[in-house]
């Protein structure tokens, strides 16, 4: 009963997390920041937002492991792999695209989106699984 309770509370850390990086940090970003520093400070905050979701991602499935709950286990690696992936794979493409879209190579603009749009979403479904966790 202390583990479940302890994955619910450490849910909901990540959420809060997540979230308040969503509707204060991002928005509050590009109102503030011009396009460079913007772009200085996303690249710079990114990679600690993510290495913190893989650290209590991780404590989230040390956790799980501890419940006969499958649910858990399954959702807990999710998260921990979108993080993974973001962190890794995707940000640093996105950089990477970023900068070639700056040098105005041609399709880099596009490929930047689509990536964007890809790291976006597992946000998203991150930010879902964490409440499914919460609420069951």
């Amino acid at each position: 009963m202390v583990t479940l309770q302890m994955i619910h509370f450490i849910s909901s850390a990540l959420f809060g997390v997540m979230i308040s990086f969503m509707i204060l940090v991002t928005p509050i970003v590009f109102k503030v920041l011009d396009s460079k520093n913007a772009q200085s400070f996303l690249r710079t905050f990114f990679p600690r937002l993510f290495n913190l979701g893989l650290i209590v991602s991780g404590v989230l499935i040390i956790l799980s492991f501890q419940e006969t709950i499958i649910f858990y286990k399954i959702t807990s690696i999710s998260i921990f792999f979108g993080f993974m992936i973001n962190q890794f794979i995707i940000t640093p493409k996105i950089n990477k695209y970023r900068d070639l879209e700056l040098n105005n190579t041609k399709g880099a603009k596009k490929v930047f989106s689509i990536l964007h749009f890809i790291s976006v979403f597992i946000f998203i479904i991150q930010l879902i699984l964490t409440l499914l966790i919460i609420f069951t």
